[in-house]
């Protein structure tokens, strides 16, 4: 019986980030990949360094190479479209992945340099069509290579997740603004509710999931993901040609239940398939035993920030982790530019209004901008912390601080 039909789910646990993934991957069947190109999807959608939990770990990409050619894989390339305003290659860099490519000789892509396909979306619950960059339609496997972290908006982003890299450009943006159509996709009451987000990621999974998931956990990120959170050394990878159930048992790896999620739980129903770790077939049986807790995103600003006032509505996770990771920089650097009643406002979203802003309100982000309202605004689709400084104190951060996400 092949592994295509079996679709187990292999997790590795205790030797680091490139042995890990190397030996989770070399148990996926071959036969999947042999002699045929293969598109490698990491999560390098910041500009952050090797080691911060944000991106795909380099030593994680060269396993997966390593694996790859052992199993007598075609040509190999690697791709991304990170988040508005980010160099594709610079974040290659920064990350450790062109190092990887010229050792390993794999090609380096811009997904956004090339063109893209209008693919339909049928019965989506609230997508109909959507934009997806040529290149990942035009090779053999599409192998996601996510990192493990939880997110301030979707829960957790693994595999699947990281599929909305594959989107064109500012494609990844409308899946942030998107409205409940009427009759269609319609919160569900009580215990889950679903946002839009949750909703398009589900209707892209109907369209595009990859052939092959390994999940990179050596370093994530708990708390505040997709970027502001805390790296958390959690030291496992898992692989699998089975996309939903890599996803499902990663979350079990990060002591989440897959049905808390509620992208997976959506297309988990849409396709059958069961939402609970049990359910799935996973080598070694204990694999549980090698887990580790990821702390949750907080639900509330004011937990972390309680002199900070959010005025959040419907902003996308761009903007709020850029918030967030303003204000864990240079909070303490604010003291003489908060008002009288001790309170920094901020407001980020698309559905702000006059009524909902202060005097001193400060507007982050293009969808906040507000017709004349004299309130400082800072235009971005987000803005980087430093800019945010910048606007606020007028300026440069303390020692000149990079942007690194």
């Amino acid at each position: 019986m092949t592994q295509k039909k079996d679709r187990n789910i292999f997790v590795t646990h205790g030797s680091g980030p490139f042995e890990n993934a190397r030996a989770a991957l070399s148990q996926v069947d071959p036969s999947l990949y042999r002699n045929k190109s293969v598109l490698i999807k990491p999560n390098v959608g910041r500009i952050s360094h090797p080691g911060s939990g944000i991106n795909t770990h380099p030593e994680a990409l060269a396993g997966v190479i390593e694996a790859l050619r052992e199993g007598g894989a075609g040509e190999i390339t690697i791709g991304e479209s990170p988040i508005i305003g980010v160099n594709t290659f610079k974040a290659f860099e920064a990350a450790g992945i062109t190092e990887v490519a010229e050792k390993y000789n794999c090609r380096l892509i811009d997904f956004d340099a090339g063109q893209w396909t209008m693919k339909d979306i049928r019965e989506g619950r609230i997508l109909d069509a959507t934009k997806i960059c040529n290149p990942v339609l035009e090779c053999d496997i599409l192998l996601s290579l996510a990192v493990a972290k939880t997110h301030m908006h979707t829960g957790v982003t693994l595999g699947i997740k990281n599929m909305k890299g594959c989107l064109y450009r500012r494609e990844k943006i409308r899946y942030h603004q998107l409205e409940y159509p009427e009759g269609k996709g319609l919160p569900v009451e009580g215990e889950f509710p679903e946002k839009t987000l949750d909703m398009a990621i589900a209707d892209l999974g109907s369209i595009l999931l990859p052939d092959i998931t390994v999940i990179d956990g050596f370093t994530g990120m708990e708390g505040l993901g997709p970027s502001g959170g805390e790296a958390l050394k959690s030291d496992f990878a898992i692989a699998s040609n089975d996309p939903i159930g890599a996803d499902i048992i990663g979350a079990a790896m990060m002591g989440i239940e897959g049905a808390d999620i509620p992208h997976l739980r959506l297309i988990a129903e849409k396709t059958g398939r069961p939402v609970d770790a049990a359910s799935y077939t996973v080598s070694p049986a204990d694999f549980l035993d090698y887990s580790s807790p990821y702390k949750a995103p907080p639900t509330d600003i004011s937990a972390e920030f309680p002199d900070v006032e959010l005025i959040d509505k419907d902003s996308c996770s761009a903007c709020l982790s850029t918030v967030m990771l303003f204000l864990k920089r240079f909070k303490d650097d604010l003291g003489p530019y908060i008002t009288d009643d001790q309170i920094l406002s901020i407001a980020i979203g698309k559905g702000i209004t006059e009524a909902d802003i202060k005097d001193h309100t400060i507007l982050v982000g293009n969808c906040a901008r507000q017709k004349n309202c004299g309130n400082t605004f800072i235009k971005g689709c987000p803005p980087v912390a430093t800019r945010i400084f910048e606007a606020i104190t007028g300026s440069e951060p303390p020692e000149n601080e990079p942007d690194v996400e």
